[in-house]
């Protein structure tokens, strides 16, 4: 698909094959859907599903068989618009993190059964992100999201990340969300930690309020190796789900360096500069 911008981002488009499947399983019932799903999307791009799967675990194929009306549509539409807002937002992200190379993340447009609304993994020997369509919501909230998840994807090149650790995923996803809102500024403040995706207005009101004791909480659970799940996956925090994203976007608002010396920071150095930002 052509774009109208001068930068072409490396792009691997998978939503041919979707419509494919899409127009053979419209009129059949779910379970003939599911079986059309994986002989004509999944086997299409075998190294795709294999990189969303090792990411977001199994994928909830019949969300997509029971809504392939909402689906279909929300993927069309997404499909003509992501090309070009990836080949507007890429570029930004590469000057505000000082960085480029060969290679940079392939862009993958998927159909993720939604396991996540992006994700970066690797498609065969790719860093690549990969955007589920099925989560789009509009021009405005994906830039925020292309933004966000590039910054994890160009992590990724700049360094292998660690194993799982609640100062590094803290320090990971506040940088994410810092680079976001450079890279896209002036959008609503809710929209750099949900992107678009309703029904959570009162959560930043709410992080705001409780701004001291959920650091506190954060501080005290560094050691805790479930403790990310609870802060930044599907666990909740005094019945609030991911609030560990506006704790990492006030951690690294501490931070002393710009976002493009950031980004370079070892891993050690990244968690014991967030163990001190949570004892400030």
């Amino acid at each position: 698909m052509s774009s109208s911008h001068p930068f072409s981002p490396r792009l691997l488009d998978t939503t041919p094959a979707f419509e494919q499947f899409a127009k053979k399983a419209f009129l059949q019932p779910p379970v003939v859907r599911s079986d059309l799903w994986r002989r004509h999307y999944e086997a299409a791009h075998p190294d795709v599903i294999e990189a969303l799967t090792a990411e977001c675990g199994e994928l909830s194929v019949p969300a997509v068989v029971r809504n392939l009306s909402h689906v279909r549509r929300l993927v069309t539409e997404a499909a003509k618009a992501m090309p070009d807002l990836i080949a507007e937002i890429e570029p930004k992200v590469q000057r505000v993190l000082n960085v480029a190379g060969d290679p940079e993340p392939l862009h993958v447009l998927v159909v993720g059964a939604f396991a996540a609304n992006a994700v970066v993994g690797r498609v065969g020997d790719d860093v690549a992100l990969l955007h589920c369509l099925e989560w789009y919501s509009g021009p405005e909230a994906a830039r925020v999201l292309i933004a966000h998840e590039d910054t994890h994807a160009w992590q990724r090149l700049v360094m292998d990340a660690p194993e799982a650790d609640l100062a590094w995923h803290a320090f990971s996803e506040g940088l994410a969300v810092r680079v976001s809102r450079a890279v896209v500024p002036d959008r609503p403040e809710n929209e750099y930690f949900w992107y678009g995706v309703e029904g959570f207005e009162e959560w930043l009101p709410w992080c705001r309020e409780n701004h001291d004791e959920l650091l506190e909480r954060f501080r005290e659970a560094l050691d805790d190796p479930e403790a990310i799940d609870a802060f930044f996956g599907s666990g909740f925090v005094e019945g609030r789900w991911r609030v560990g994203f506006y704790v990492a976007d006030e951690v690294i608002g501490r931070l002393k360096g710009e976002l493009h010396e950031l980004v370079g920071m070892s891993p050690d150095d990244a968690k014991a500069a967030v163990r001190e930002a949570l004892h400030a």
